[in-house]
């Protein structure tokens, strides 16, 4: 009788530890099921649900992530302004309105004064690679007091713009009472000092800012062309790759970050920095050589303008005051001005040789 209670009371020891280890936080219930607690996070956005940003870069990403993570951190992109308007998801990121958010720097003017010295006009960046090698560098080794309240997880850029119009403007004469939307203070006193008047929408405004005649055209990477639907009311695009760079930011909101087990952190940044390399870093090269393939296929007509070198020089000219009037602006806030623009003009110097031809 002894061996036999012994032998029940072994068999109900085991029978439990079965049951409590089947139920346990870190233990896979069924095949499939992601192993430990599972990390739920939105991401807000502004890019339209079909932009490729959002179908091939954020669900890339998030897959990557998911994969990645055995199914323990899951992502929710709410884009198009479903779930905060591109102007307020920075700040809606750190008030934890959004867990994490993409959006453009200058849509906040004031907000970011070191990331706003890559988008000065007039510092020549070749294409989206540069621009993106560029900024990449200078967080690091800027350290930007304005981006420590967030975990900054990646910025990328839209690349060179251009001026895509109603009406053809070939030299510095034509640009004189164009009304040209812009997305960024600086791209508006930019345009003003070429001689136009420049207005500042966010880019899901500006389809409709044109039709109504409040402006004539926008200034904007090429790939807008298709993905907001600008080539609907514009006929010319006149190429000035001198006169815009727009950043994007990828963060997340630092109490989330913190909470997450170290384990799942380190995952995430690796898993991070092998998709910038294989993906987001010159992601908008490949948009705006898309949208030239599907200018030609489409059959739409469409004059596309370059500026002869002597015709290209004389509108730089006209944008050497922004330059100095950026490091002041920096000085005013307290910060190092000289040094700042000084860096961000080496490290353009040095991509641009690297990655100009591409």
């Amino acid at each position: 009788m002894v061996k036999n209670e012994k032998v029940a009371a072994a068999l109900v020891f085991l029978l439990t530890l079965l049951l409590i280890m089947g139920c346990s936080p870190g233990q896979e219930g069924t095949e499939g099921e992601p192993k430990g607690e599972i990390y739920e996070f939105s991401l807000a956005h502004f890019q339209p649900a079909t932009h490729p940003v959002e179908t091939v870069l954020i669900q890339g990403w998030i897959e990557a992530i998911e994969e990645a993570t055995d199914g323990r951190v899951q992502i929710t992109s709410f884009p198009g302004e479903t779930l905060l308007p591109g102007t307020e998801i920075y700040e809606g990121v750190v008030d934890g309105a959004a867990d994490i958010g993409h959006s453009a720097y200058a849509y906040t003017r004031g907000c970011f004064p070191v990331m706003e010295s890559f988008l000065v006009p007039g510092i020549p960046y070749s294409n989206a690679m540069v621009a993106d090698r560029v900024a990449m560098a200078g967080i690091e080794k800027l350290e930007p007091g304005e981006l420590q309240e967030v975990k900054h997880l990646f910025t990328f850029s839209t690349g060179r713009g251009d001026l895509l119009m109603q009406q053809p403007l070939k030299e510095l004469e034509d640009l004189s009472g164009v009304e040209i939307g812009v997305t960024a203070g600086q791209f508006a006193e930019a345009v003003r000092l070429l001689g136009a008047t420049g207005s500042v929408f966010t880019m899901p405004e500006h389809y409709e800012v044109i039709s109504r005649g409040m402006t004539q055209g926008v200034l904007a990477p090429m790939e807008v062309l298709r993905s907001f639907r600008i080539a609907e009311v514009t006929g010319y695009v006149t190429q000035t790759p001198f006169l815009y760079n727009q950043l994007l930011f990828m963060v997340m909101n630092q109490e989330k970050w913190d909470a997450l087990p170290p384990d799942l952190q380190r995952t995430i940044e690796e898993v991070t920095g092998d998709y910038y390399e294989e993906v987001v870093a010159g992601f908008y090269d490949r948009l705006n050589e898309e949208v030239l393939d599907w200018i030609e296929e489409e059959g739409l007509d469409l004059e596309i303008i370059t500026l002869s070198e002597e015709e290209a020089e004389r509108w730089k000219d006209r944008l050497d005051p922004i330059l100095e009037e950026h490091k002041t602006y920096l000085e005013e806030k307290g910060l190092p001005g000289e040094d700042i623009m000084e860096t961000v003009l080496e490290l353009a110097d040095e991509y641009n040789q690297l990655y100009g031809n591409r």
